[in-house]
Order: C-alpha cells, then structure tokens, then sequence
C-alpha cells in the first residue's frame, strides 16, 4: 500500500487514497489478493485514480443506483474475465412475482427487521401491528436485467469486479441466473427496503446460525432497529438468505461509507432525484454536485439528464 501513501491528490476532494484503502482494509482475504495483485501493476498517480473510480463505479455504486446505463470503463486486462462472465449469462433476467409469496411463507409473513406482519396476511380485526412488505433482493435484481447491448457490456464489467473481488461467489456458485433464488431475498418493510438498499444497516454474521448483528451506518437514521435479528425458518421448501450473500452486501457498504464515497454519491442520488431544487440566487453549490460524476452517479443517470 506504499504507493496509496504515496498518492498526491488531484483536487481538494479526491477521495483515491481513503477509497483504495477502504478496499484493502474491508474485502475478504481472496478478494483483497486480487486487488493488491492489479494494485502492484499500477506506476503513476492517474492510474491510481482511475482505478479507484473504476472501483466506485463498478462495483460500490451499481448496488445503489442503475437505472439506465451505467457509464463504466474496465480496466485493463479484464476482457478475457469479462467476455467469460457475457458467455454464461442466458439473457436478461425478469422479476418473478411468486418470489415474494415464497419469502412470505419462508419468513412467516413478518419483515425480518422489524417483525411486523404483512398487512395482507393479517385478519382486519387483528390487533397485531402491521407494515407493508417488499421483497427485497440482497444483490440488487437491476445486475441482472438490461435494455441495450451497451447496458448488457456494463452488467458483465460489474458482475467481473464482483466475482474478482468477491471470489466466494463463484464458490456458493450464485450468477446473476439465480437473482430471483430466495437465498437472495428477505420480506422487509418498505421503508427499512430503502435504507437497506443504501446502505444505512447491513447484516453482520455471528457465531449462532442464522443470527445477524444489525450494523447501523447511518446514525442519523431516525428509524429504530434492533440490535440483532434472527432468521426464522417457517416455510423450509424455500433457502433462508446466503450467508455469503449478506457478507458481499455488509462489505460493500463499510467500503461506501470508509471510502468517503457516500457523502458524494448520497448529494448527487438527492439531486437526481428531485428533492433538490437550484436556489434562484445562485448559490446552489453545482460544482459540488457535479463532482459526484467523478464517482459515476451521473453517468449512471446519463439518458434522463
């Protein structure tokens, strides 16, 4: 990690070195083994910045935000991986509506969270307390779904850096063809759907089987959550969440929110998204939203600008 610490900065809010660092200090043994391989390779302080956006943009945002084509350059050398992952894939993968009834019966019609029944499970005399329910993918179901050739290439770049930094996933053998396996989807309620889906708590693994420590990564979250859950088994035709697969989405938000991404990526998702209007006065602060493009967010947006 010498050259991490060598690495002079480009801007004032260049965030290459705590991302680099925040990938070496949080992925699995073998994953890291492939990132301070491609690390070693790399001689001046471009490169280092270009792979740390590589990073950014194709593998930490894509679980947050992919709603049109993402704008990903690979890095060098990664075609023969990329061009293995395009062969394996059967085509664009479309959501399965009895995926939630299974979660449902697996998971007792509750959110796993916060235990609250289904609305639609319950009798409308029921004193129970009640929530609305999703169900909620661990890896993201957008990885497996496109609409062009030019998403498709961005899907495969994504699902290489997955497999590359994330090896175990070859191991469990989970492909972008089992998206829709229950071992990769939980009943929640729909807000605590959103701030999973942003990584504001993850699910950590403890020594008891099928019992997860809630790490909260958003202190400010006004939402309370238990400080464990355990995963009760109703229904056991179908698979409770893979282990691996909580793991793969715990790491990735301790590298969102370490790295000094998340500031930037959280500012460009609120503006994007509407809830950020330009002050008549001009004294929105536009650079500062813009210079979330270095991180991907906009060129991930780039067909509703």
């Amino acid at each position: 990690m010498e050259k991490v610490d060598a690495y002079q900065p480009m801007s004032s809010d260049d965030k290459t070195a705590s991302i680099l660092r925040a990938f070496h200090t949080y992925l699995p043994e073998n994953g890291r083994v492939n990132f301070l391989n491609h690390l070693d390779s790399l001689q001046i302080n471009q490169q280092l910045h270009d792979h740390a956006r590589s990073l950014i943009d194709g593998l930490v945002t894509p679980f947050i935000s992919l709603r049109s084509t993402p704008s990903i350059s690979p890095r060098l050398g990664m075609e023969d991986s990329i061009a293995s992952v395009a062969s394996e894939s059967t085509g664009p993968i479309q959501i399965q509506d009895h995926l939630k009834v299974e979660c449902l019966a697996r998971d007792g019609n509750r959110c796993v969270v916060s235990g609250l029944f289904e609305e639609a499970s319950v009798d409308r005399n029921s004193t129970e307390p009640i929530t609305l329910t999703e169900c909620v993918h661990i890896i993201p179901f957008s990885l497996a779904s496109w609409h062009s050739r030019s998403e498709n290439h961005a899907k495969d770049v994504i699902w290489t850096n997955l497999i590359r930094h994330f090896p175990t996933l070859e191991t469990i053998r989970f492909t972008r063809e089992n998206i829709n396996d229950t071992a990769n989807a939980m009943t929640m309620s729909f807000s605590l759907h959103r701030h999973f889906g942003r990584f504001d708590f993850s699910f950590e693994e403890t020594s008891q089987l099928q019992k997860y420590r809630i790490q909260n990564h958003s202190p400010r979250m006004q939402m309370r959550l238990p400080r464990t859950v355990f995963f009760n088994w109703y229904d056991r035709r179908y698979d409770l969440p893979h282990p691996e697969l909580l793991k793969v989405h715990a790491i990735i938000a301790q590298i969102f929110h370490a790295s000094g991404a998340a500031e930037q990526i959280q500012k460009a998702l609120y503006y994007l998204e509407g809830h950020c209007a330009l002050a008549k006065d001009g004294s929105t602060d536009v650079s500062s939203i813009l210079a979330a493009t270095t991180l991907g967010v906009l060129a991930s947006r780039g067909d509703n600008a």
